[in-house]
């Protein structure tokens, strides 16, 4: 029956009509720029095609006249039967132009795009609504504003949701050479039909999500990174970072210390530290994984807490004023922000090429992996939970996860020591 990913043509059945589908959808297949594949029904002399997209596949008749193309659309080829579809082309063939599908007409009632997202976005801000386990923290609701607006609000904002249903599609297609950006963007419209059907604002299927299979839309594979700072590179990162004010000089080199998230550091309250003792811990209340996390704390980055503890601003008791051990400058009941705009100094002064915040993570795990710590105490150290792995993270104890850290502070010692 030959391949329907070299073929042009094949005999339509409902069997491989599905397949041909499908396989389009899951990118087993080459299409066009467009992201669609055109296949011609081998087995009917009138003209039928099969033109399948992410987004499903549609029946046409298509043939010359005069020296033009002509395409007519016949109907949804998932939900329309083979035997159908080359009746309607046959009557087409024969002149008969009401076998050809009534136009598509998008749905303009409703709200629109721009006032869904506002009322998503204010709910999400107030804690009415809450996408994932725990609230939206500010700086990623700022990211998901940046995104959207990029991709949908400035070009798409005055038209209705039914005609972003549609679009989403299309989307997911144009982004895949971003994947990233496309699976980001894909998480975020979900999230907006979610909050739409329970504000009653939406009545239909939530587009991201095939109604069929339950799945949402492929997500794209995203080249997994192993980039981590040499020990030079760490050795210009430490030199620039003490010329930083208060508090980025501390916050870098607690990055590292730690090897917590950056979100995660910057969120750091007084309350969770425990100071007292030669073996200072820092228990996480939620990690991004959902579960609490006791940090072991190092000498140095002990030290580090101590006197920052000792330089905050005191209220009655000679209780820290704010909460926050990285409070703003100018607003003491909030922390610290910017982190991508502070980074982006450090990487510039450093001279760092291809170098995220979140590598500093991977070279707090990776120094203390080539320092020689099992690996289940790098995970203990890093919070990571592993589906494969639970039991084994479990039996590490923060001992084996502080003996980690410090292989992690020699090293940054010894890169603060080098030229």
């Amino acid at each position: 029956m030959g391949d329907i990913a070299r073929d042009k043509a094949f005999p339509f059945t409902e069997a491989r009509v599905e397949e041909a589908i499908r396989r389009v959808a899951a990118g087993d297949v080459s299409t066009d720029a467009e992201g669609r594949r055109l296949w011609r029904d081998s087995g009917s002399p009138h003209g039928l095609y099969l033109r399948a997209s992410a987004s499903g596949g549609t029946y046409y008749r298509i043939h010359k006249a005069k020296g033009k193309k002509i395409k007519v659309r016949i109907g949804d080829a998932t939900v329309m039967r083979v035997s159908k579809a080359r009746e309607a082309a046959l009557k087409l063939a024969g002149g008969d132009a009401t076998a050809a599908a009534k136009p598509i007409r998008v749905r303009t009632d409703g709200v629109t795009i721009k006032q869904a997202w506002a009322s998503y976005i204010a709910d999400s801000r107030s804690g009415d609504y809450i996408a994932g386990r725990k609230r939206t923290g500010e700086a990623t609701i700022k990211s998901y504003e940046i995104l959207f607006d990029a991709h949908v609000g400035r070009p798409y904002g005055t038209k209705s949701l039914h005609y972003l249903a549609r679009l989403v599609p299309e989307l997911h297609r144009k982004l895949k050479d971003k994947p990233v950006t496309a699976n980001r963007l894909v998480q975020v419209i979900r999230n907006l039909f979610t909050h739409a059907a329970r504000k009653g604002s939406w009545d239909g299927p939530n587009p991201t999500i095939d109604s069929v299979t339950g799945r949402g839309l492929r997500k794209y594979m995203v080249a997994s990174r192993e980039r981590h700072l040499t020990t030079a590179e760490a050795s210009r990162v430490l030199a620039y970072a003490a010329t930083e004010p208060q508090p980025w000089r501390d916050f870098w080199r607690l990055l590292i210390l730690t090897g917590v998230r950056a979100s995660t550091l910057r969120e750091m309250k007084w309350g969770h530290l425990d100071l007292r003792t030669s073996a200072s811990t820092w228990a996480v209340p939620t990690s991004k994984n959902g579960d609490p996390q006791l940090v072991p704390l190092t000498d140095t980055a002990a030290d580090i807490l101590k006197q920052r503890l000792r330089d905050a601003s005191k209220g009655d008791k000679g209780k820290p004023v704010s909460v926050w051990v990285f409070p703003m400058r100018d607003n003491q009941k909030k922390c610290i922000a910017d982190l991508d705009h502070a980074w982006n100094r450090v990487k510039e002064h450093a001279q760092l090429d291809n170098v995220r915040i979140h590598d500093l993570r991977r070279t707090a795990g990776s120094w203390a992996t080539q320092g020689g710590a099992p690996l289940p105490a790098v995970g203990k150290l890093l919070g990571h939970r592993s589906h494969n792995s639970t039991a084994v993270y479990a039996r590490a104890d923060i001992t084996a996860a502080r003996d980690a850290a410090e292989i992690v502070e020699s090293r940054l010692r010894e890169a603060g020591g080098a030229k």
